[in-house]
């Protein structure tokens, strides 16, 4: 008679859907701030929250490209300032660039991302290592770029602006495209097997050489494809923004890992989504928007952030631990049956 294979418990499987933690705090924060925050439930504040939210997606989703390869990148925010004051240069100087624009910050923006792959995957130098110092390098270039002026917004051409405020059918044009980006990478990693390897890379390095993979390539892979997307998101934060200065973007570093982290990406690598990575950019935007209704100070923002991000490190921990424990009891109960 055959053996009938184990079923895993109903907790092991919800500790396998990271990404239900955060909704379940997406949910709780509504209700909190909805309770205490003046205007906080409006339809024009959550319109407010998405568009808040919607840059910080794309590159939490990029952030989570990286770490789901067991590495980080805290140089995504110096890719942002650089491709971003050198995009909006070059379309000051060429009002009509069109399309070109944006090209010319997916190529940027991959080549910065592969300077920190070929430095992590091939000089086996430590991610945080290497990428604190290509931050403080690229944030260098852009200084050296430009000379300490800025670019205002009434140098860009005005597709560029009109683009990042327009509204389709109520819902603002940033959030479309950001929702667009981090669906087809969550696609891409999802039913193509080049981004199930760098799932699996990310869970077992070692067993993955052993199955034909090669690490180095997959992980210089992520890098680039994160850069790519960096240097996306800083063109639509030029526009955003407007006057794009050199310091455009510092601190995004630490804002996209937490978001990463609190969608339920892993730090171990190998584990979570980027849509949960999207979902916890939305987290960050909705208690930066609450606390800021709330007219609590800038520093207890910091605060909430940083906290939010050891919770969320703390929780993952628990949860492999948990992962962990339960396959090993469905391993030993398959060799009972």
């Amino acid at each position: 008679m055959a053996q009938m294979k184990p079923r895993q418990s109903w907790w092991a499987q919800l500790l396998r859907q990271r990404i239900l933690g955060v909704v379940i705090t997406l949910i709780a924060l509504s209700l909190f701030f909805s309770c205490i925050a003046p205007r906080f439930d409006s339809l024009q504040n959550g319109q407010v929250i998405i568009a808040n939210a919607a840059i910080l997606a794309i590159v939490a989703a990029a952030q989570g490209m990286v770490l789901l390869t067991r590495n980080l990148d805290v140089s995504v925010g110096a890719i942002m300032g650089f491709t971003a004051y050198v995009a909006a240069d070059y379309a000051a100087h060429h009002p009509h660039v069109g399309i070109l624009l944006v090209v010319i910050a997916l190529v940027m923006g991959g080549a910065l991302g592969a300077v920190n792959g070929l430095i992590v995957a091939y000089g086996k130098v430590s991610p945080l290592v290497a990428t604190l110092g290509t931050m403080s390098l690229f944030r260098g270039f852009t200084y050296i770029y430009a000379h300490g002026q800025e670019v205002t917004a009434s140098n860009l051409p005005p597709w560029v602006l009109l683009l990042v405020d327009l509204h389709i059918a109520g819902v603002p044009f940033l959030v479309i495209v950001s929702a667009v980006v981090v669906s087809a990478v969550a696609a891409f990693l999802r039913f193509f097997p080049l981004g199930r390897r760098i799932y699996a890379i990310g869970s077992n390095p070692g067993a993955s050489i052993f199955c034909g993979l090669r690490p180095e390539r997959m992980t210089l892979f992520a890098y680039i494809l994160c850069g790519t997307m960096c240097g996306f998101a800083g063109l639509l934060y030029a526009g955003r923004v407007g006057t794009v200065t050199v310091v455009l973007a510092s601190g995004w570093e630490l804002t996209s890992l937490a978001a990463a982290v609190i969608g339920g990406i892993s730090v171990a690598g190998g584990a979570g989504s980027v849509l949960g990575a999207a979902l916890g950019a939305i987290v960050l935007s909705m208690i930066d928007n609450g606390l800021v209704l709330l007219h609590i100070p800038e520093f207890w923002r910091m605060f909430v952030q940083g906290s939010a991000i050891v919770l969320a490190v703390t929780a993952d921990a628990i949860i492999n631990k948990q992962v962990r424990r339960s396959l090993r009891q469905l391993r030993l109960g398959g060799r009972v049956a």
